[in-house]
């Protein structure tokens, strides 16, 4: 399992309760949770618009997850652990938090869901909240507000390899040879990608996802960088 930061700037805000929260983003609800004293652990649970997704699938996964992150120095074996486990990981600072200093963001992909941990290490108030989505219903909102889709197919530029790209996460997936033997404009074809979606992708996950070649508006029909936006990236 790994905590890792976030790659899109639109994610910051699910370390928080999203006003006017829909359906779209996959919540299925959040926990609340505080050290006592220092190594105690105190939680509450509050759904979300997607409570139903609380099921017995979700609830054996959310538990390993938690368990595992309260194992001794872990994030969430204490007040004292989280801090030093959290303070050297700047790239994951929460400046949006009322603790500017002292809160510290975490994702956490699994299969099929995307968890959200704010960590403040502060004594006299709550220590961690963990937004829980649906993987597949959040990035499906996430991609579609880019004009993305959530996956699609590419070639290692190094290489040439077939590769799978899954959108908001670094790198790649390889596909084996014996699994397709299409090429990867048949196999983005055959789900609706265009070469514009597929070329800012593969910019995305080489990149960052919030670079200006990760925007699919930047490409023409061909697949070729704008010339405004080539220029600029070369700079």
């Amino acid at each position: 399992m790994r905590l890792e930061s976030v790659k899109l700037k639109e994610e910051r805000q699910l370390f928080f309760a999203i006003e006017n929260e829909t359906r779209d983003y996959g919540c299925i609800g959040h926990l609340r949770g505080d050290f006592g004293s220092g190594k105690e652990f105190w939680t509450t649970w509050f759904p979300h618009t997607c409570h139903e997704l609380n099921d017995e699938h979700f609830k054996t996964i959310f538990d390993a997850v938690i368990n595992e992150l309260r194992s001794e120095g872990q994030v969430l074996s204490g007040r004292c652990n989280m801090f030093n486990y959290a303070h050297t990981k700047h790239d994951c600072k929460l400046t949006e938090s009322i603790y500017k200093d002292s809160a510290w963001g975490f994702r956490i992909l699994t299969r099929d869901y995307a968890l959200y941990l704010r960590c403040t290490p502060v004594h006299g108030d709550y220590n961690f909240y963990c937004f829980c989505f649906d993987k597949h219903k959040l990035m499906n909102k996430l991609a579609a507000d880019r004009g993305l889709p959530t996956f699609c197919y590419g070639y290692l530029p190094t290489e040439g390899k077939l590769i799978r790209i899954d959108f908001a996460e670094s790198g790649y997936t390889p596909v084996r040879e014996d699994e397709s033997n299409k090429t990867a404009k048949e196999l983005n074809e055959k789900i609706g990608v265009t070469p514009a979606q597929a070329e800012a992708m593969l910019a995305g996950s080489m990149f960052g996802w919030n670079v200006p070649a990760a925007n699919p508006k930047n490409y023409d029909k061909d697949g070729k960088l704008l010339k405004k936006i080539q220029k600029r990236e070369e700079r």
